[in-house]
């Protein structure tokens, strides 16, 4: 029986061990010493028909992608941690800086984030515009995006609003990233 129950103990052991981090990047600048601390790209929402063609029809791709870095620096203290979401459109869809992104909470909270503007890209890979919407994430939002998930993003364009709905995977992975980049930049695990 203890011969047994060895093999299983060293089998379950990286069961019980916490979650390793991996980030795009963990970096300093050599030029102005900016730290760049960065999750993996994650995708969100669901799968859409992209504009680009195949002999099977539309190119299926993701609805979203969202990275949660941090970046720091000394000379011009600069101390922020940033939501960044590229989103793929149809359409030309300006948007303007401003409290234009917004996260739907699971504790039934919605909050607004600043936005930087974006007039996107064409994406030859798609056929369709990619925007690129970098929000700035307060101290208390960052808090609460470790301990509640984010069950939605609403994006408000000029002209339209988008909202992206978050599987239960998907809300976990996000808080996941939101968590360790945190711990990388020594502000987890801090409760609020």
């Amino acid at each position: 029986m203890r011969k047994l129950l060895l093999p299983l103990l060293l089998l379950s052991l990286p069961l019980l061990l916490p979650a390793q981090c991996k980030f795009a990047a963990d970096e300093i600048d050599p030029f102005d010493s900016t730290r760049l601390v960065m999750s993996r790209p994650l995708s969100i929402g669901n799968y859409i028909p992209s504009r680009f063609e195949t002999a099977k029809g539309p190119k299926i791709i993701d609805e979203a992608k969202v990275v949660f870095s941090h970046s720091e620096s000394d000379q011009d203290s600069i101390n922020s941690f940033f939501l960044t979401i590229v989103a793929p459109e149809y359409e030309y869809q300006p948007i303007e800086s401003g409290k234009n992104v917004l996260l739907a909470f699971a504790d039934s909270t919605v909050i607004a984030l600043q936005n930087f503007p974006d007039r996107g890209t064409f994406n030859t890979d798609t056929n369709m515009r990619m925007y690129q919407h970098t929000c700035i994430v307060p101290l208390d939002i960052f808090y609460r995006m470790t301990y509640s998930e984010v069950i939605m993003i609403r994006i408000r364009y000029d002209n339209k609003k988008r909202t992206i709905p978050l599987s239960k995977a998907q809300q976990n992975a996000l808080k996941l990233a939101v968590q360790c980049v945190g711990e990388a930049v020594g502000f987890m695990p801090n409760k609020p």
